[in-house]
């Protein structure tokens, strides 16, 4: 075997023609020919199943080819062609290059996308590296070749795609691109049509391509360099941002991080000893949330703030974030003392701070950061039992009350605190909202005050506020009769005479709707089913009891009262309003999707039961 170079001078251009004689015979697929177009050497890729090897603005060397491996492998793999970038023809295929700058040995699949290159001038040095760069050509092209999928980009961004993302709880996946970025184009040939790739990014985000000059978006998001991946939550807020020229797998991996960014706050569910030692280990404070049925709308709040991309590094950075399902899971044990609601506690397992209703986004880090820095409840309520009473840290205490789900002692505070003033005071806003929101005790000299002298108030906070804080009172007065005594309930019923007395004599307005209400929970909690059910049935015939109150006190007494008189007298409320319903349907020719009588018929049924 021979090798022979026969140089050529075309169009003043010089030339280098490889030819490969072997028994005197020159293969097509040989040569690196001046002569052989692009759409000639496609044709013959496909026919032969090959690569196309171009040597754009390089005259490749005598010596790239003196390896015999080198030179047989190129030949088996690929139909090399000279590609003059000065002339038409390489002008109009520059564009194929996606902007990769030449002289370089460019490999494509027939007809296809550009796969990989290699430097000129490396190649001049070291001839293996273009024999490597053939192998990885040939590897992405089997990998493409197998693909049929791209990533469904989005070619425009709107409030309609944030929408979609909060609907469907995914992230949104913005690709930021330039027309003039070698990269990008190179990702989108060869990266984003990739099945794997495609099915990943298609199935756990919203894929949106942004153009740096659309939209704004680029500037928004301070996007410098092309191209560009922001992972973006329905609130707008940056989960993660990266940029670069990646592999596939790379780039699935950056896509991997910002799922798990998107996640949130990292929570784990383990056996609270361990959550002890974890904690320990790490030096961190933890964070408990304890949920469950009851707890339903505060966790989908919780969803919400907890996937926050800025409470989420805080919480990550600074706790040991548990979670636990009282409904599900079997680790109550962890502390008897724990309900459903939010705790941050130190890592021995020591109360620092509670939380029931849930805060903002800034509002959580602010609880937490009480916790930390020694000014949560524990703490304050400690100084307080050692007697401290500056006006603004009690004002602080009862608002950490209230949020940590202790109304009665947010209330009794309340009413310790405002009993310094006289009820004037409560003209103020300051107080006035104080005493709206906290404030339960009828047998308050204030209150009586305030009472006398309650339309003073209507010009300043209005009628309807103010009378409905009068009703306020009066009800926790009525309902203060039933307390709770080593674990039973007990009802003060000579008291509660005397307080029906008192509301007859102010006057009180529904005070019988009052009085009843009150008597009914305190006979439900004591689990005396017969004066609950009188009073069910006194207030069923008197007023317009909803219906899902209705239908809860048909629950309790099917799941509490084995009394068959009384079951059988709570059977007949809900066979007439069960009717009742009927009969209302027909009249108006529809039936309420949200209609109790299929609901009110079961209960009839089970109360029945022998």
């Amino acid at each position: 075997m021979t090798m022979k170079l026969t140089y050529r001078i075309i169009g003043g251009i010089a030339c280098i023609l490889l030819l490969i004689i072997n028994s005197g015979q020159k293969s097509a697929a040989q040569q690196m020919s001046p002569v052989m177009n692009w759409e000639d050497a496609n044709m013959l890729a496909v026919r032969e199943n090959k690569l196309v090897l171009v040597a754009a603005g390089v005259q490749p060397d005598k010596k790239l080819f003196s390896n015999p491996d080198i030179k047989h492998f190129l030949g088996r793999t690929s139909v090399a062609i000279y590609m003059d970038m000065q002339s038409e023809a390489g002008k109009r295929f520059e564009p194929k290059l996606l902007l990769t700058p030449f002289p370089v040995y460019a490999f494509f699949m027939p007809f296809g996308d550009l796969l990989i290159t290699a430097d000129a001038r490396e190649v001049a040095r070291n001839p293996q590296v273009l024999a490597d760069a053939a192998k990885q050509a040939q590897e992405i092209a089997r990998i493409k070749q197998n693909n049929s999928r791209s990533i469904q980009f989005v070619k425009s961004l709107s409030d309609e795609q944030f929408r979609a993302a909060q609907e469907e709880s995914k992230t949104i996946f913005m690709y930021f691109r330039r027309s003039d970025c070698r990269k990008c184009l190179w990702m989108e040939k060869n990266v984003f049509n990739l099945d794997k790739v495609a099915d990943f990014y298609n199935r756990y985000f919203i894929p949106c391509e942004i153009d740096d000059t659309t939209g704004g978006w680029a500037e928004q998001y301070g996007i410098k360099n092309f191209p560009a991946y922001l992972f973006v939550n329905p609130e707008k807020k940056v989960i993660y941002k990266t940029e670069g020229e990646w592999s596939a797998d790379r780039f699935l991996e950056e896509g991997e991080k910002a799922l798990e960014k998107a996640k949130g706050i990292t929570f784990i569910s383990i056996p609270w000893p361990e959550v002890l030692e974890k904690a320990r280990l790490e030096g961190k404070l933890i964070f408990v949330d304890v949920y469950g049925q009851l707890g339903k709308e505060r966790r989908a709040l919780g969803n919400t703030v907890y996937r926050d991309p800025g409470v989420a590094d805080f919480f990550n950075r600074h706790f040991v974030n548990v979670d636990y399902d009282l409904t599900k899971t079997d680790e109550k044990s962890f502390s008897s003392d724990f309900s459903f609601a939010m705790y941050f506690l130190d890592n021995a397992g020591n109360m620092l701070h509670q939380v029931v209703e849930l805060p903002d986004t800034t509002g959580l880090v602010e609880e937490a950061r009480r916790a930390m820095e020694g000014r949560g409840l524990t703490a304050v309520a400690a100084k307080y039992r050692d007697g401290y009473r500056d006006k603004e840290f009690i004002e602080t205490y009862i608002q950490l009350l209230a949020r940590a789900g202790k109304p009665d002692e947010a209330a009794r505070i309340t009413k310790d605190y405002l009993e310094e003033f006289s009820w004037e005071k409560l003209k103020e806003m300051k107080y006035w909202k104080l005493f709206r929101a906290h404030f339960k005790a009828a047998d308050s000299g204030l209150f009586a005050d305030f009472y006398i002298h309650r339309t003073e108030f209507y010009p300043l906070f209005g009628e309807k506020e103010v009378d409905d804080k009068v009703r306020e009172v009066w009800e926790a007065g009525a309902e203060s009769y039933i307390r709770e005594q080593e674990g039973k309930f007990v009802f003060d019923e000579k008291g509660f005479k005397e307080y029906g007395k008192r509301l007859k004599k102010e006057k009180v307005e529904n005070r019988n709707y009052i009085l009843r209400k009150a008597r009914m929970n305190a006979a439900e909690k004591v689990g005396d089913w017969r004066v609950f059910s009188e009073l069910a049935e006194e207030r069923w015939n008197e007023e317009r009891v909803p219906e899902t109150e209705l239908y809860a006190w048909g629950v309790k007494i099917n799941e509490h009262c084995q009394d068959k008189s009384i079951r059988y007298k709570a059977a007949r409320w809900f066979a007439i309003a069960a009717y009742q319903i009927e009969e209302k349907e027909k009249r108006e020719g529809k039936i309420r999707i949200s209609s109790y009588k299929g609901f009110f018929e079961k209960l009839v049924n089970d109360l029945l039961k022998e």
